[in-house]
């Protein structure tokens, strides 16, 4: 757990304590979860063990947990701690961290401003927050658990020979922030008191940090610590003892990094793509980052801007409300970042900020370099063997899926499952995190995706899609759907079944034997999460992810917005483009079945026909004159295209010679022809026919397949 914790923090509301599920509910629902991912004879042994497990040992350590409860706040907090964190030896770069990466400016600004924002908000929350003026925390008007805030600032996560550790270093030691750049580090000393004007504030801390990249030269990366914060955790201890052995100088070097309020890295790339930005904010190259600390702000070549988190101790949702402040206050900067420019640094309240930077040094030797080395190779070699991808599905999103009346996020596990099965041929573990912050000191619960349903679901679309009809495909869809909704609320009222049955295992007496069920393949096995998926869906969010947590498995980042649903998808040479790919198709397959299910073949066909009507007159379309350059100049209509249907040729707004727009006069009047031209006129001409003919060709090899069966 954490050490030295000296802030000083609001109090939460009072909140009920995390409760303990019966036993005999852990066990049905346990049954009920697992049994879709076994053979029956495999169901069966594992559940003759646990229900024998249920009868002999499992009520006196029941009783165990209920004492237990009874004199902690949260009965669960600091086992689940050691095992999910603390002794864990897998990298936390690849494996534990989450990142975000936020909205972009409608102007970039400079790098070194945007950074200054950003420090500069991060401190006023960290002011409003150790005051006790921070707002508790609510969903629907329902208090949340404030107590992550205290591990927010001043935090950092160190390295043990078999267990990790946290320490909250005290405001005195911590009134600095650690500055990353060109793999050095630096630190820059904030005033005992800073003033209250935000321009000025930022535009002293923005000189400081343009002295750091004026007068930085590249660190070689052999000399890099940094990316030793991404080794697996038993050599970045091995080496953090060798970097402290080497010279007394070393000690207090690190422990400014450690005890720094947070990090901001300034990042000498660029990210273009949503794939680059997500690989940047992710683990870019590793040297410039410190993956231990309780958060990193990253800070792009190009105006773009990230978070990194360290999860010991907070989660995710916890830091997006810092991440809403430090947006809300970048962005109305940027509104007017000339002002920040142009303010007078000779300004007599200058010299009460007294601002300072100093760069931090290492000293190294033969074995310091070995381990650096060794860092570089596993940090490049796991790289290269992941593979990082997203999926932007802008067909429909939140509002669109309500409509279908269900459950947005119940939805998007049930694509998931669907796409994870037709790559797969089978439904693996999932684990959803389901917050259970509504509880004193809660986090999260596993809430298990994979039901009866979910798999009776998908066989009937994969393995034997012609036997059954859309309205019985459409069904067994929408119980699935409710029964992971279900399920998910039962995990945020503290009645989910993973974390009990850890406490129990916990319970456990060094001295006293292994209850069978907890080594057996099929009980273990349940837990191997193979599809690691949790949401954060927040307007702020462009990028959001983390790596898998089994080295056969895929993390899923997603999230659920208005009008499109977005997928941040890693794992080790799975294929992960190509379960995004999986994705797409299995959201636009339920779509189609959960709105079409009461149709007829024949009303089907129909609308198979609106699109082959629209691909014929884009065929005919693009085999005519192309308008002239000149605006007088007529256009001569192609074969079987209305005069009134040349004319609406309009001039290209793009500088795209090779545009043309569609218009009503010479489309099918259906609402699936309207559809498609809306889609497709922002599209060139190549890529229209491109586009259509790939659309119609899945639409009748793939959704009609299972859409119009044998029988019905």
């Amino acid at each position: 757990m954490a050490e030295n914790n000296n802030n000083a923090h609001q109090l939460p509301p009072a909140l009920e304590k995390l409760p303990i599920p019966e036993l005999d509910d852990t066990v049905s629902r346990f049954a009920a979860a697992v049994q879709p991912l076994f053979n029956p004879a495999e169901f069966e042994s594992c559940m003759a063990k646990l229900n024998t497990f249920a009868a002999k040992e499992g009520p006196a350590l029941q009783a165990r947990l209920r004492d237990r409860a009874s004199k902690h706040e949260n009965w669960l907090e600091e086992w689940w701690n050691e095992y999910a964190y603390f002794l864990n030896r897998a990298s936390i770069c690849f494996n534990v961290n989450y990142f975000f990466g936020f909205r972009s400016t409608v102007a970039p600004l400079p790098q070194t401003l945007l950074a200054a924002t950003l420090i500069d908000s991060a401190l006023r929350f960290r002011d409003v927050l150790e005051s006790g003026g921070l707002e508790p925390d609510n969903i629907r008007g329902k208090p949340m658990c404030m107590h992550q805030y205290q591990y927010m600032f001043a935090t950092c996560r160190h390295p043990g020979q078999s267990r990790d550790w946290t320490e909250v270093y005290a405001r005195e030691e911590s009134n600095h922030i650690a500055i990353a750049h060109k793999g050095r580090f630096f630190a820059l000393r904030l005033p005992a008191t800073r003033n209250t004007h935000r321009q000025l504030s930022v535009a002293l801390l923005e000189r400081q940090l343009q002295a750091i990249v004026d007068n930085s030269e590249q660190l070689e990366r052999a000399k890099s610590i940094g990316v030793l914060t991404a080794a697996l955790r038993d050599d970045w201890y091995a080496a953090r003892e060798c970097l402290l052995e080497v010279s007394p100088a070393n000690a207090a070097s690190l422990r400014l990094i450690e005890s720094a309020a947070f990090l901001v890295s300034l990042e000498s790339s660029a990210p273009l793509t949503h794939e680059e930005f997500s690989h940047a904010c992710y683990c870019s190259d590793g040297t410039n980052r410190y993956f231990d600390k309780n958060f990193q702000i990253l800070v792009f070549a190009n105006g773009r801007y990230g978070f990194n988190g360290e999860h010991s101790l907070t989660d995710a949702t916890t830091d997006m409300r810092l991440c809403n402040t430090l947006v809300s206050d970048v962005e109305a900067i940027a509104a007017d970042f000339t002002d920040v420019l142009s303010q007078s640094l000779s300004d007599p309240i200058a010299a009460v900020e007294d601002y300072s930077t100093e760069e931090i040094t290492f000293e190294y030797n033969s074995e310091l370099d070995g381990h650096i080395q060794k860092a570089i190779a596993f940090f490049d070699n796991t790289v290269q063997s992941h593979e990082l991808s997203t999926l932007i599905f802008d067909s429909f999103g939140k509002e669109q899926i309500k409509k279908m009346k269900v459950s947005p996020d119940a939805f998007v596990q049930m694509a998931m499952q669907l796409a994870y099965y037709r790559k797969h041929r089978h439904v693996p573990p999932t684990y959803e995190s389901a917050s259970t912050k509504s509880y004193s000191r809660g986090r999260t619960e596993t809430s298990r995706s994979v039901s009866q349903h979910s798999l009776e679901w998908c066989q009937m679309m994969v393995d034997h899609p012609e036997t059954t009809g859309l309205y019985a495909k459409s069904e067994v869809l929408k119980q699935a759907i409710v029964q992971q909704s279900q399920f998910t609320a039962l995990c945020a009222k503290g009645a989910g079944i993973d974390r009990h049955l850890l406490g129990l295992q916990y319970a456990l007496l060094p001295d006293e034997p292994v209850p069978e069920i907890f080594t057996d393949p099929t009980f273990v096995g349940s837990r191997h999460w193979k599809l690691s998926t949790s949401q954060i869906s927040d307007p702020i969010l462009e990028a959001y992810g983390w790596g898998e947590v089994v080295d056969n498995g895929y993390g899923v980042a997603y999230r659920i917005e208005n009008d499109s649903l977005h997928f941040n998808v890693v794992s080790q040479g799975l294929g992960s483009a190509r379960l995004c790919r999986y994705f797409s198709d299995a959201l636009t397959d339920m779509r189609f079945l959960l709105t079409n299910a009461h149709k007829q073949p024949h009303e089907i066909m129909a609308d198979v026909d609106a699109v082959a009507n629209v691909l014929s007159s884009i065929k005919l379309l693009s085999s005519s004159p192309r308008r002239s350059s000149s605006p007088d100049a007529p256009a001569s209509p192609g074969p079987g295209i209305p005069t009134t249907a040349s004319n609406t040729y309009g001039p290209d707004t793009e500088g795209n010679g090779n545009r043309f727009r569609f218009r009503d006069s010479f489309v099918p009047e259906t609402a699936v022809a309207h559809t498609m031209v809306d889609e497709l006129d922002r599209l060139p001409s190549n890529e229209v026919i491109c586009a259509l003919e790939t659309r119609l060709s899945r639409f009748v090899k793939e959704s009609l397949y299972w859409a119009l069966p044998s029988t019905s």
